[in-house]
């Protein structure tokens, strides 16, 4: 069925729905719903379900990554996605549990998971709750529809699956891949870490703060001691007592080889014995 998505805007627009503009960042994002709403990012709209996200809040939805698509060897069936505090969803946060693992998503189509046979479906197009299309959506079928009214040209090309702290999902293997082809020596000072033992030591930085640009251009393998002093944001962060043990057992073990570190001093000073 065809839709015209200039009538659907202009319904938007009549509901008081806002829309994102040309120039917004938009991105397509996809993260972890309870764990995002446990944290206090999520925010329930009449237009869809809000992720606050680096500062900026995403009009996305949530749908069931793992679930029964052919259970008991049964037709082919995938969840529902929901727009709204539907009763389905009301009913798992007044129980204060969710009984299924949500996704929340702002993309067109998602990978879904088979809970019984472990298959995996890719680019799914999923349909609309009933409970969500019958409150507000009644010219939204499917998660194209709903992408349709996002502002799509700021879109990039790539989905980024993050986590609760805002970190590319696949960020611990690029970063041991990272400080592995860096030879395990911190770009900064120069220090050179041999053992296994100390690679926790060295850190993957991102050079522009941005916890999804993963490019090579944007990291830096820096030790500890350099990182904690790469500005004053890194400072504060820092600034704990589990942090500051760290440091201290990085350069008790290194002490002799940290002789071209400038921040050795400074560390020391401000943080006597």
């Amino acid at each position: 069925m065809l839709y015209q998505f200039e009538t659907l805007d202009n319904k938007m627009d009549d509901w008081g729905f806002p829309q994102l503009k040309s120039g917004s960042g938009f991105q397509v994002i996809k993260q972890d719903f309870e764990e995002a709403y446990r944290a206090g990012n999520i925010r329930f709209g009449d237009d869809g379900i809000y992720l606050d996200y680096e500062g900026k809040e995403y009009r996305g939805y949530m749908f069931i990554k793992e679930a029964y698509i052919t259970y008991n060897e049964g037709p082919v069936k995938f969840p529902k996605f929901h727009l709204t505090k539907c009763d389905t969803i009301q009913n798992f946060i007044s129980t204060g549990w969710f009984k299924q693992r949500y996704e929340w998503s702002n993309s067109n189509k998602n990978d879904l998971i088979d809970k019984q046979t472990r298959t995996e479906y890719k680019d799914i197009k999923l349909k609309l709750c009933s409970y969500c299309k019958g409150n507000f959506f009644d010219e939204i079928e499917d998660t194209e529809d709903f992408f349709a009214t996002l502002d799509s040209h700021e879109v990039e090309e790539t989905s980024k699956e993050v986590d609760i702290f805002g970190y590319d999902r696949e960020w611990q293997r690029i970063s041991r891949a990272y400080r592995k082809k860096m030879e395990y020596i911190c770009e900064e000072c120069g220090i050179e870490i041999p053992d296994r033992t100390g690679y926790r030591y060295l850190h993957t930085h991102h050079i522009n703060g941005d916890k999804i640009n993963n490019r090579e251009s944007n990291l830096e393998c820096l030790c500890v001691l350099c990182h904690a002093y790469k500005d004053l944001r890194h400072e504060e962060n820092f600034d704990r007592k589990r942090m500051k043990n760290e440091i201290r057992a990085f350069i008790s073990k290194y002490r002799d080889r940290l002789g071209g570190n400038n921040y050795l001093t400074k560390f020391d000073r401000e943080n006597p014995t």
